[in-house]
């Protein structure tokens, strides 16, 4: 435990007193050399001599002695004058070794609230023993944030910063301040270390920014990081620098959103706002879990896989919040996630990973496996030339009939005329429907090892349009496939009735995925539905609904989220440029989900960036948000507005814009699992290159 020691000027003597288990100091040397040195730090200015006030200082250092450092704090303070009218002070020191700091509070903590601070002094030199030090272990839960004396001596509770950032050795003028406030300020900084510290271990980190409240005359300036000021000590001009300013005018300069939460509220234990989804994918994909969790400070991550019997494994790379399996086993597997911060933990709620086998298909065909001879393609059927020989054929035949009977009996040629005429009529009702348009083939293609071999055609069944258009998959597996040509034979997800210039591209994993073209003429409306995981650092999971990028804006609305959108807080629909279909490519995406407005973007070099989230006001969720890409000098912009007159830009996320960037509407419902519908209206361009 920490070793005291207490100096009076009326006795001119030591007063020691340390617990029984001190192990401060380890040898008589050690230990007189240590009293040697604070006695030198005991000595006090008695500013009432000279007009000024008698104040109590508190102070810490660190001191090296005999290659051994210890921590000291110091409170000394005026004694009155003793019975031969001379004056007299108090110091009372505590001395803590580098192994003990840790479990005790911040040294201003210590020296505001610890109860065993000596006041009064009237006994002979004595060395205590088996002192009692419950009172610093009480006190090491005292909490310091939120910092409510810098909101109240600053006006703003993030200020406590400040004092982090000034460079070592800076004075402060506290004329205007009670040491209590002093320590006050002191204690609220050094917990907001918590964020910043590199080491993650603020408790230590605090000890090592030493102070005093009030420097002296006979002080040596480089024992102090922060120096404090009283305009009544003559040290006051000696120690003021040309930076020297109000300890209550200190404001900071750079806070990010968490650490101004953490000035203004304090810490808070870590709970999930987006629980981890099942999901399900086909052997050879990768499988993304994804969890968030909110806290301060910022909690981390730990997945784990769950076995049968409920016990959990930690996974080694899993200490993000997205976690990428590149090769899942097939099966069904189990997951949960752990996010932890100095509050406290909590777990996620099981997540179910499904891996299905592959459907593999064997098709048989009777050409020979190994057949050396050339597959030779059977001519095609010109069917509208034999159609017309037929024909003509079937004219010249039924004039001639008719020369034989020209000079029989005129009622018999009438009926025989008649009957002639009936029967031209009455001709299959397959040659009549094809006078005009003769049928065309449809072809069955049979795929063997990378060639091609097309069958023998056959006439199209009475129920099926003339002319249709051959369908041919070609796949680089070497067994046998056979693709029927048939468009028909599959229901249509909508896509195929797009406008002109516009396609479908699925980037990564997307299931049940629809559209549904509203107006087909300008301006297009689109309704589309789909269920993707979204974009995150590395790969994407979307539907992205585009065209060539042609104008040098790209403007688009998204309509009446409560109508014609079914959204959620992990939802995203909105507009995206994008260089190709690769999950990982540049991209520049803004759109929104029911409750925010969202902006990020991945650049050529794969770096990705996103910029803070915009609430949505509830009266828009009623109306439209607008969104656009504005082109300038060879860069695209995003931006958004909710009245189309008022718009806010994001110019420090841009990417590069060429003639191959796509542009359209992107969309994904933050899980594979949960489907959304977004109506989405392009109308754009407004502006031509």
């Amino acid at each position: 435990m920490p070793q005291q020691l207490i100096y009076t000027s009326a006795q001119r003597g030591l007063v020691a007193g340390r617990s029984g288990h001190c192990t401060v100091a380890r040898s008589a040397a050690m230990r007189e050399a240590l009293m040697l040195q604070l006695e030198k730090l005991s000595y006090y200015q008695h500013l009432s001599l000279s007009g000024g006030q008698e104040r109590q200082i508190c102070s810490c250092r660190v001191l090296d002695i005999r290659g051994s450092r210890f921590h000291v704090l110091s409170r000394i303070q005026d004694a009155g004058l003793d019975f031969t009218n001379r004056t007299n002070f108090l110091a009372h020191h505590l001395v803590f070794t580098p192994e003990e700091i840790r479990q005790f509070s911040s040294p201003p903590v210590i020296l505001r609230s610890w109860s065993g601070w000596v006041k009064i002094w009237n006994q002979e030199p004595q060395m205590l023993e088996n002192e009692d030090w419950s009172g610093l272990t009480n006190i090491s839960g005292v909490v310091s944030v939120p910092a409510t004396t810098w909101q109240q001596v600053t006006g703003d509770a993030v200020n406590g910063y400040g004092l982090l950032d000034s460079r070592s050795g800076s004075a402060f003028r506290v004329d205007n301040l009670a040491e209590d406030q002093i320590l006050a300020l002191f204690a609220e900084s050094l917990e907001l270390l918590e964020l910043r510290d590199p080491r993650r271990d603020f408790r230590v980190t605090a000890w090592q920014y030493t102070f005093t409240t009030s420097m002296q005359e006979q002080d040596n300036p480089a024992d102090f990081r922060w120096r404090c000021l009283h305009s009544d000590n003559p040290a006051s001009n000696r120690f003021a620098g040309p930076d020297c300013r109000l300890l209550s005018d200190i404001r900071a300069s750079r806070v990010t959103s968490e650490e101004k939460m953490f000035a203004h509220s304090g810490r808070q234990a870590p709970h999930f706002v987006i629980q981890p989804q099942n999901i399900r994918i086909t052997d050879g994909q990768p499988a993304r879990l994804y969890a968030k969790a909110e806290g301060v400070p910022s909690p981390s991550y730990q997945w784990f896989t769950v076995d049968k019997a409920g016990n959990g494994h930690p996974i080694a790379n899993g200490t993000d919040a997205e976690m990428v399996l590149p090769k899942p086993p097939v099966g069904v597997s189990r997951y949960v996630v752990r996010t932890s911060n100095s509050q406290g933990d909590v777990t996620s709620e099981v997540a179910t990973l499904s891996v299905e086998s592959k459907l593999r298909l064997e098709t048989k065909t009777n050409i020979p496996a190994k057949d050396p001879s050339p597959i030779r393609v059977k001519p095609k059927i010109d069917y509208g030339r034999e159609f017309e020989s037929i024909n003509s054929k079937y004219v010249q035949s039924v004039e001639a009939e008719k020369g034989r009977f020209a000079w029989g009996w005129l009622i018999l040629g009438t009926i025989i005329v008649a009957a002639l005429t009936l029967g031209i009529y009455s001709l299959p009702k397959y040659f009549r429907k094809n006078s005009l348009a003769p049928p065309a083939p449809v072809a069955s293609v049979t795929k063997v090892t990378g060639q091609l071999v097309a069958t023998e055609a056959a006439m199209p069944p009475k129920n099926q349009s003339l002319n249709p258009k051959p369908s041919i998959t070609v796949s680089s597996n070497a067994s046998v496939e056979t693709t029927n040509t048939h468009k028909d034979s599959q229901p249509s997800d909508g896509f195929d009735l797009l406008p002109p210039g516009w396609t479908r591209m699925i980037v990564g994993s997307v299931t049940n995925y629809r559209a549904e073209l509203i107006e087909v003429k300008p301006p297009f409306v689109f309704d589309l539905t789909s269920a993707a995981s979204g974009v995150f650092t590395n790969n994407d999971n979307v539907l992205f609904v585009c065209r060539t990028n042609l104008g040098i804006e790209f403007r688009a609305n998204l309509v009446n989220l409560i109508k014609y959108t079914t959204s959620s807080p992990q939802s995203r629909n909105g507009i995206m440029l994008r260089v190709s279909q690769k999950p990982d490519s540049t991209f520049l995406f803004i759109g929104a989900s029911s409750q925010k407005i969202f902006v990020c973007r991945r650049d050529g070099k794969g770096a990705f960036a996103s910029q803070d989230v915009v609430d949505i006001p509830k009266d828009t969720a009623i109306g439209m948000i607008y969104f656009k890409f504005d082109q300038e000098n060879g860069k695209s912009t995003a931006a958004y507005s909710f009245d189309s007159a008022q718009w806010v830009a994001f110019p420090k996320l841009t990417i590069p814009v060429d003639g191959n960037t796509l542009v359209g509407f992107a969309q994904s419902s933050g899980s594979i699992t949960e489907i959304i519908k977004a109506r989405m209206v392009d109308v754009s361009p407004t502006k031509e290159p």
